[in-house]
């Protein structure tokens, strides 16, 4: 198949950012990316078309390219805030599932909406996820792995488990926005020093604070009179929560789970990798590290591949 072709465009879009990669699905080989964008927080519903159109012409109408690539886009841009709904099926579900349920977007040819999945458990708890789906496919392809516990780390972390390549379940923890609602809104964080640098020594009495006796709701309140009795500084609040919440998540994540001293593929950020390998370590766990950005177009780019072998059909778009 000639490069022309086999290009496709994969873009991540969430209420945060816009992220966009001109892929080649063959190989794999980034072509071109636009790494920073508005999200759709920033831009009206009706906008949505309009700027996807013109951030994306720099590939798509450009006259040096045999054919027009087709866009996969993944994330919150398919829910029901976003630009169009694309319903979510239930697990389990592999990268040939997914080919299978991608919503065609109209009046913006050749442009398709992976759909995200979600979850039901026996004790009747449902779970949904949107993007990071194709990063755990993602993930799966890039370690060479059909089963393996993850965790993606995030605002919203979601732990998931793989078997025979396949998602067959996942959990959400409100990690990060409990953080940052804790610094922001409470008593907790009135004295806390968020542009000091970030000390290791706080992450770990963190760490450390979260094996004890007791849940997250009364250790949490142990950031206060520490800065008030205990010694903790100002400037150490932020990451004694930090390590006292991320201990939590993946105690409770290890009993859920029951996968206390399996390898995890922890797929992030740069900026997370720090604190959430340092966490795994600590309880236990050896990790491997699988940039979230990459493992995202590697995930997106299975789905295309299977998408295409399919005859690129497409679902009808939600009501």
């Amino acid at each position: 198949m000639a490069e022309a072709d086999a290009a496709a465009i994969v873009v991540d879009w969430g209420a945060k950012n816009f992220r966009a990669w001109l892929v080649n699905v063959d190989s794999g080989e980034v072509l071109g990316e636009i790494p920073e964008g508005r999200g759709m927080r920033d831009l009206a519903r009706q906008e949505l078309p309009g700027y996807c159109r013109a951030v994306l012409s720099r590939w798509r109408d450009n006259p040096r390219r045999e054919a027009r690539p087709p866009v996969y886009m993944a994330g919150m841009v398919g829910s029901q805030i976003g630009w169009l709904e694309a319903p979510q099926p239930p697990l389990p579900k592999g990268p040939e599932d997914l080919a299978e349920c991608v919503v065609e977007v109209p009046n913006m040819p050749d442009t398709f909406i992976v759909p995200g999945v979600r979850v039901q458990e026996d004790d009747g708890r449902i779970d949904v996820m949107r993007g990071e789906e194709v990063q755990i496919f993602g993930a799966l392809s890039v370690a060479a792995k059909d089963d393996a516990i993850l965790c993606l780390p995030g605002n919203h972390s979601k732990w998931a488990e793989a078997k025979g390549g396949r998602l067959i379940r996942f959990t959400t923890n409100m990690t990060g926005e409990i953080y940052n609602t804790m610094l922001d809104h409470t008593i907790l964080g009135k004295p806390a020093d968020r542009k000091a640098p970030w000390n290791e020594t706080a992450f770990e009495q963190g760490l450390e604070q979260s094996t004890h006796d007791g849940g997250v709701l009364d250790h949490l309140f142990t950031a206060r009179s520490r800065f008030l009795y205990g010694g903790l500084k100002s400037e150490h609040i932020a990451p004694f929560l930090s390590g006292l919440l991320i201990g939590h998540e993946v105690r409770a994540m290890d009993d859920h789970y029951h996968s206390g001293g399996q390898d995890v593929l922890l797929v992030c950020s740069e900026a997370l990798r720090g604190p959430y390998e340092r966490a795994l370590t600590y309880c236990g766990h050896a990790t491997r590290w699988i940039d979230g950005r990459a493992a995202t177009v590697a995930g997106v780019a299975a789905i295309i591949r299977r998408h295409r072998a399919a005859g690129g059909a497409a679902v009808g778009a939600a009501d």
